[in-house]
């Protein structure tokens, strides 16, 4: 086995025990009876279960902005709302941001990390409301960012079946909502 893949086997390892046991079950002999090697063997790739952590929090980070940046510049409401409630709805990706946050309450480095989503969401909501032809603030980016992210929460505790609907239909209210943006001729002429 390759060493780019073994360590590939063992973020795999390492996601899905993040998934399933929390960040209070994530351990090095965990993961490495998980990902079928010998604990020296991942810990010659991680040494610490903090660098491990933080491997699966860049993973995991890359993976989410991966999954927003193949929407981030639809035109449409409608849709640009269905592929954030197909993306926010996945549980699994909730259970690993949920556990990475309550190891960044832990283990205070992995906060750069969380920093590093959290704009490189805002980038892409930007994003999203121009190409909807919708104002922009630092506001509006947050009411859309928080209300994705609680939605996500409620709808993992809840485990709704209409759970992707209703996240569709809330964040597209949403963007009804805010206002459009002004084009450069309005805000021209409201200066005069």
């Amino acid at each position: 086995m390759l060493v780019q893949d073994r360590r590939q086997t063992i973020l795999e390892a390492a996601l899905a025990t993040l998934r399933e046991e929390g960040y209070s079950g994530f351990t090095q002999p965990r993961v490495a009876a998980r990902a079928g090697v010998r604990q020296s063997h991942l810990t010659y790739y991680f040494p610490t279960r903090l660098a491990l952590i933080e491997a699966v929090a860049r993973t995991a980070i890359e993976g989410q902005l991966a999954a927003v940046d193949t929407f981030a510049g639809e035109p449409s409401p409608k849709i640009t709302a269905a592929s954030i409630a197909n993306v926010a709805m996945r549980h699994e990706n909730t259970r690993v941001l949920m556990a990475l946050a309550q190891a960044a309450d832990e283990e205070p480095t992995l906060r750069s990390l969380f920093r590093e989503l959290a704009e490189g969401v805002a980038v892409r909501i930007t994003r999203m409301l121009e190409s909807m032809g919708l104002a922009v603030s630092k506001e509006h980016v947050s009411m859309v960012h928080a209300l994705v992210v609680g939605l996500a929460i409620i709808e993992l505790a809840v485990g709704r079946a209409d759970a992707k609907r209703r996240a569709s239909v809330a964040v597209e209210t949403l963007f009804s909502l805010l206002p459009p943006e002004e084009s450069k001729e309005t805000t021209r002429r409201a200066r005069s």
